[in-house]
């Protein structure tokens, strides 16, 4: 992989093949608990991007963070009571763009809002219908062990 601009072509190109069921977690491989989770249902791609509200204060995006990350297009959840987290979807199935700018939006979330240096950090862990361990190969990252 080649840095943020490689893990975000591939990320858009695993999105694009997921099967209704699937999951994708792509999370930091320490404790900060930072991550980007990905649902594929029948009708939509369904994406959200960690909120402050679940990580500790140096993890945090904070006020510069977060105002990146709205900029680059996530929304507060509208559900403040169970979730604290940013949100977006698309409809399924997208044109080829959506993927690619729902991939940017990731990256900037997770590079320059939430500050992770780099996607050697990150590690996936994914699983479709029947808890079937799905291998994603083209997001250059390792799967959880």
């Amino acid at each position: 992989m080649t840095g943020w601009e490689g893990f975000g072509e591939g990320l858009a190109e695993q999105l694009s093949t997921l099967a209704s069921g699937s999951v994708l977690i792509i999370r930091e491989k320490g404790p900060e608990g930072r991550f980007v989770q990905f649902l594929q249902t029948d009708a939509k791609l369904e994406a959200e991007l960690v909120g402050d509200h679940y990580l500790d204060p140096a993890a945090r995006a904070g006020e510069s963070g977060s105002r990146l990350i709205a900029e680059a297009g996530w929304q507060p959840s509208e559900d403040t009571v169970s979730s604290h987290n940013w949100e977006t979807w698309l409809g399924w199935p997208s044109p080829s763009g959506d993927y690619r700018r729902l991939a940017r939006m990731a990256v900037t979330g997770l590079r320059d809002g939430l500050r992770i240096t780099g996607p050697e950090t990150l590690l996936y862990e994914a699983w479709e219908r029947g808890n079937r361990p799905l291998r994603l190969p083209l997001l250059g990252l390792a799967a959880k062990p």
